[in-house]
């Protein structure tokens, strides 16, 4: 017997009609009119049935809070960090976690089913990581939740962020992050992209980086961390995030990197 039978869906391919068969968590048959006995059966109507979607780049920690501690009056990326750093000390693990679940209630009921999340590492307590790994626990029969180890004040211009990094890695969060654009200067930037490589090299984690979150041409740290995955042998496992430096880039540049970074598996979101 099935444990589940959708009938009368529509597939993305252009299938219409189908019904889907569902036994011990896995699909097992797909076809018009199954005759089959299933402990539930739900009739589709003709609805679209699809993969769920992935959201591959949030932030969390920070879901709901627009206004606190007040709004960002320049809409810029400097002024809402600056914001977020007035915040920290007003937060608790219990006001992060109720946000954090409301949003990850808000993407599943619009199929979301998977998402990685950025969680800050420079607050010496490690709430947020504390409020997400409970999030993480709560969700996992109903959302794929990955969290990334995020030193929204800079790896190296944050005292503690190596320190606190780790830390969180040691407590289950899944992937090492950083944000080179963000360090004091451009080679503090790749020294950052190199020891945080390094990291996640030595504990077999993937990586995902902020990378060049400007429009200014010459920030370039894409470059330095596909260099750094070629390097560790970290093809395939490495993200790149908010490469926005890329449009102000002069072209030829680009097109000597673009197949450089498809070499690597550099997975681009620029989101």
């Amino acid at each position: 017997m099935l444990d589940l039978l959708v009938r009368n869906v529509n597939l993305p391919d252009g299938r219409k009609g189908v019904d889907i068969a569902i036994k011990e968590g896995k699909i097992v048959q797909l076809a018009k009119g199954i005759e089959a006995a299933a402990v539930s059966e739900i009739d589709g109507q003709g609805y679209l049935v699809s993969p769920p979607f992935v959201d591959s780049h949030f932030h969390l920690d920070s879901a709901l809070s627009l206004g606190q501690p007040r709004l960002n009056q320049s809409g810029t990326l400097l002024e809402g960090i600056a914001l977020w750093g007035e915040l920290k000390p007003q937060l608790t693990v219990e006001s992060i976690k109720q946000r954090a679940l409301a949003m990850c209630r808000w993407s599943i009921s619009q199929g979301t089913l998977c998402i990685r999340s950025h969680v800050d590492i420079c607050d010496d307590r490690l709430l947020a990581v504390e409020a997400l790994l409970e999030v993480r626990e709560e969700m996992k029969p109903y959302l794929d939740l990955q969290l990334v180890a995020f030193p929204q004040d800079g790896f190296l211009r944050y005292g503690r962020a190596r320190e606190n990094l780790l830390r969180a890695l040691d407590k289950g969060v899944d992937v090492v992050g950083g944000i080179p654009h963000f360090e004091r200067t451009m080679s503090e930037g790749a020294a950052s992209i190199r020891e945080l490589c390094e990291i996640a090299a030595a504990r077999g984690l993937r990586v995902d980086m902020h990378c060049d979150e400007s429009d200014d041409p010459q920030s370039r740290h894409i470059e330095t961390l596909t260099y750094e995955t070629q390097r560790l042998g970290l093809n395939g496992r490495v993200t790149g995030s908010h490469l926005t430096s890329m449009h102000s880039m002069d072209n030829y540049y680009v097109s000597k990197l673009l197949p450089l970074m498809c070499e690597a598996g550099i997975h681009a979101v620029a989101k």
